[in-house]
């Protein structure tokens, strides 16, 4: 068997980085306020020592420790370092909300804090959630230069032994669509998605990658890729200075960046105002919601030398499937007609296929109906080493989400779509947000890009209003302009309801909305949070209907 396909858990693949290129960078900042510049010898070093550290604390195999400590390389020390141990590094994205924090905790029942002095600060006032909650670990600003690059023994504790189907990590969702949940990261699951990116993406040692979704940055020591962090808040995308972002990709020769759509909008509206190319850059990875085709094709335009690829999964699994730039491209005129969003082929290894929509407590039944034809609308389900283990201590949300058919274990994506006529998978939106009206069903990713593409819009969701079995489909809208007048407003509306009755004439579109700032999750600050816009205007609806001042 090659060595490429032997086992190895992400400490062991940064062993092999560190052996094969020492002396190549491995993290560093771009504000040059973080730690001096470490290479992977000396991560690798810092890993061994954070580990021996660790285990003198009372750290053992097995036990699950909440990591709440700032990006970079700290994060990447202490992540790694658990991992060396044994220990089960427990991530809840802080953005999604403090009670759904302190309930993500209250349910992985962890043994360790490993957090910033605020947060075991905040562990004494909120004691039921903290509860199981034994040893903390306060990591305070000069925490590596004090205990790790200080260190003058090197006398390392020994790592542990760890198994493919053993669990590496508990990475909590974002929540956007439902409760937050705790997915079961296996080694071999880290295992198989650092293959997947060196075989899919040509992602090779000594690439540099700009870490603006903090998260995903802890894949680079294993594949040999120099991190760069860049200025700015991972929390809060949106805010990103565009000018901070194209320089770092410059001056440090930038080649590949997995970012949100927001990010890579501001990138390449920054680019085409100020007539920049990035020519270093090899690749650049849009993910956490569905990029408008134009936005491609700006990026294109601005990628000399590299190609944009949209990249299909979520946190319970990924890579799915991935699309590049031209396949989307070449695809718009059947995006805005209503088709569905591309997501290209699945990734080898990965069997991707369409079952009927059913309600989640009905998973086992799938495997007796069996999956769809090409063509027909349904949830897609995946299977293969890059789909986790379920969730963490919700034993019945991984039941509802899984299912076996054909030997193998699927997982329920939670969204619809379908096969096309040239064998593509297609994306309709979160089965959640889907709206069931009385002409039938009706899709997010249906109505929303034809919206989006209209020059005044920013940003558009599909809402249902009324009774749950009958809803009114509503169009929420965000526009380029706040100070557009009620008269523009009205123009607007009309152009918009008249695309809609246009392409769905038996769902009556009637309302329009207008929302300053439509809310989006706080991960990739470009999920929108459909739900929550349906609730309110359903109420502010209801509240004009009962004062009669509407319909």
């Amino acid at each position: 068997m090659p060595d490429r396909f032997v086992f190895k858990n992400l400490v062991s693949h940064l062993a092999e980085t560190a052996k094969r290129s020492p002396n190549q960078t491995a993290i560093f900042s771009a504000s040059n306020d973080n730690v001096t510049k470490r290479n992977f010898k000396e991560l690798n070093e810092d890993v061994s020592q954070c580990a021996t550290y660790l285990q003198a604390k009372g750290l053992i195999k097995g036990q699950k420790a909440l990591l709440f400590v700032k990006p970079g390389y700290e994060l990447t020390v202490l992540a790694f370092s658990a991992i060396y141990l044994g220990v089960i590094p427990v991530i809840i994205d802080p953005g999604m909300g403090f009670r759904s924090v302190l309930s993500c905790i209250r349910s992985t029942k962890p043994d360790i804090l490993i957090g910033v002095p605020l947060v075991v600060w905040m562990s004494f006032f909120f004691k039921n959630s903290f509860k199981t909650v034994h040893t903390k670990i306060r990591i305070s600003k000069n925490f590596l230069h004090q205990h790790i690059f200080s260190a003058t023994s090197r006398d390392y504790c020994p790592q542990a032994s760890t198994k493919e189907e053993e669990l590496a990590a508990i990475v909590f969702t974002s929540g956007s669509t439902g409760t937050p949940k705790g997915v079961k990261y296996l080694h071999k699951n880290f295992n198989s998605q650092v293959i997947s990116l060196q075989d899919n993406f040509n992602i090779t040692h000594g690439e540099i990658d700009l870490a603006t979704l903090p998260i995903f940055s802890l894949f680079n020591p294993a594949l040999g890729v120099t991190t760069v962090i860049p200025i700015m808040n991972p929390r809060k995308p949106a805010s990103a200075d565009a000018r901070g972002l194209v320089e770092t990709i410059k001056s440090h020769g930038v080649t590949t960046a997995f970012a949100s759509p927001v990010i890579g909008k501001k990138i390449a509206d920054y680019c085409t105002r100020q007539d920049e190319l990035l020519p270093s850059l090899q690749r650049i990875f849009l993910a956490g919601a569905p990029s408008p085709p134009s936005l491609i094709d700006d990026l294109s335009k601005i990628l000399v030398n590299g190609e944009v690829i949209v990249p299909y999964g979520a946190t319970e699994a990924l890579p799915v499937s991935f699309a590049k730039a031209k396949q989307i491209i070449q695809s718009q005129k059947s995006i805005l007609a209503g088709e569905g969003s591309y997501l290209g082929n699945p990734a080898p290894g990965v069997s991707v296929k369409i079952f009927p929509s059913m309600a989640p407590a009905l998973s086992a039944r799938l495997a007796e109906h069996g999956e769809l034809a090409h063509g027909e609308i349904g949830e897609i389900c995946v299977a293969g080493d890059i789909v986790t283990d379920g969730y963490y201590r919700m034993p019945g949300a991984s039941i509802d989400a899984r299912f076996s058919y054909e030997n193998k274990t699927f997982h329920r994506m939670g969204d619809l779509g379908y096969f096309d006529h040239d064998h593509c998978l297609r994306f309709l939106g979160r089965k959640a947000e889907c709206i069931q009206t009385k002409n039938g069903l009706l899709e997010t990713e249906r109505c929303e890009p034809m919206i989006n593409a209209i020059l005044c819009v920013k940003k558009s969701a599909l809402i249902g209003i009324g009774n749950p079995k009958e809803q009114e489909p509503c169009m929420v809208v965000e526009p380029v302009r706040q100070d557009l007048t009620e008269k523009e407003k009205q123009e607007l509306t009309h152009k918009i309801i008249s695309i809609l009755s246009s392409s769905f004439p038996q769902f009556n579109f009637m309302r329009v909305f207008w929302e300053q700032t439509i809310p989006v999750d706080a991960r990739h600050n470009a999920k929108i949070h459909r739900l929550s816009l349906s609730k309110k205007w359903g109420r502010i609806v209801q509240g004009q209907s009962k004062a009669g001042l509407c319909p």
